[in-house]
């Protein structure tokens, strides 16, 4: 019996689904997620990309090409199955949600012809009407939760705690208060409108912790104010964050490490330069032509007023490896005779360092 044969129908169509088509999934979703979790629910779809996944798994040396793609950190979906998604305020009903998903993973047959959106929304409809919560808060941490089922398999997902991972206080918030939080701007006093660069501007980086918070000089980026805070040991938190909350290491957008995720206040930022928005892309974390996207490099965000951030758990260059793939694609359409099935972490394939 192989491995496939033991997947149940629901990771089967689960399967079937690639980034184009979660993509176009999650741009239907969008308008029935509640404000509060749009830009998160985005942001998380874009820490975890199925394409990397896919790529490490299909993969016979996984970790050699890790260290070609030159990742570090987290970016294994099955070792954070309940943690990645704290930062969405969805995750208050994670425990409801992921027991509505197994349920719904074990009651799934082949002869299911709901999309993959529709299954989302029935899902979150069930755990709306039984908990009696507005459904658009809980489609982003249901299409979260089939995501992770897709990365980790149906059985992991299931052995995974059901827990809520942020603190009463936290949860008790409205939907309304925390996105008050994002858009309030630090006051500057009575004669703030006269300050040019003595502004200071409060950056949150965690929003369920009250001290994950540092302050930062007007039109100064995201990176050298994030250094300045010496409130934790941050290399041990995360052997990538030599100092301060978010990882670090070129300051000029060639090492990509310093990627993060624009929670609130995106506008607020300037414009993505010529050079930022080519190494965002090269890196694989956006292809966008957006001038204030939700993914930015910290090291070239330039803030204009308080901003909430989250920082990702990994980093790499995973751009290029899918730029490679894409260009033996055409060739192999082009030309049959080109092994198509080279695998990427061979020793022979340099092409995309």
């Amino acid at each position: 019996m192989t491995i496939e044969s033991t997947k149940t129908p629901f990771e089967t169509f689960l399967n079937d689904y690639d980034e184009e088509a979660w993509s176009a999934t999650l741009t239907t979703l969008l308008r029935s997620i509640h404000e509060v979790d749009r830009n998160a629910t985005q942001i998380w779809f874009a820490f975890y990309p199925l394409s990397l996944f896919r790529a490490l798994h299909s993969s016979t040396d996984p970790e050699t090409l890790a260290a070609r793609l030159l990742l570090q950190g987290k970016y294994y979906l099955k070792d954070q199955i309940g943690s990645s998604h704290t930062f969405l305020y969805g995750h208050r009903f994670w425990p409801a949600v992921k027991e509505a998903v197994q349920r719904h993973a074990k009651t799934f047959t082949a002869n299911n012809k709901q999309s993959l959106a529709d299954q989302i929304i029935a899902v979150a409809q069930d755990v709306s009407r039984s908990a009696k919560v507005d459904q658009s808060l809980l489609v982003g941490i249901t299409a979260v939760a089939f995501m992770t089922v897709q990365q980790a398999g149906l059985s992991a997902f299931e052995r995974a705690p059901a827990e809520m991972l942020v603190s009463q206080k936290q949860a008790q918030k409205s939907p309304e208060q925390a996105l008050r939080e994002r858009a309030k701007d630090d006051s500057q006093g009575l004669l703030g409108f006269l300050k040019t660069i003595d502004k200071k501007w409060t950056i949150t980086y965690d929003e369920n912790d009250p001290a994950a918070k540092y302050k930062m000089n007007n039109v100064q980026d995201l990176a050298w104010g994030a250094a300045d805070d010496r409130s934790r040991n941050w290399r041990e938190i995360d052997p990538r964050r030599v100092e301060g909350p978010i990882p670090v290491e070129c300051r000029s957008a060639s090492c990509g490490t310093c990627w993060i995720g624009v929670l609130g206040g995106a506008e607020k930022l300037s414009d993505v330069a010529a050079r930022e928005g080519k190494k965002i892309k090269e890196f694989g974390y956006i292809d966008t032509a957006e001038p204030k996207p939700l993914i930015r490099l910290a090291c070239q965000a330039q803030t204009y007023g308080a901003v909430s951030i989250v920082i990702p758990p990994w980093n790499g260059v995973f751009g290029k490896y899918l730029k490679n793939e894409k260009e033996q694609l055409e060739r192999s359409l082009e030309s049959p005779s080109i092994d198509s099935e080279e695998d990427p972490a061979s020793p022979a394939n340099d092409r995309y360092n």
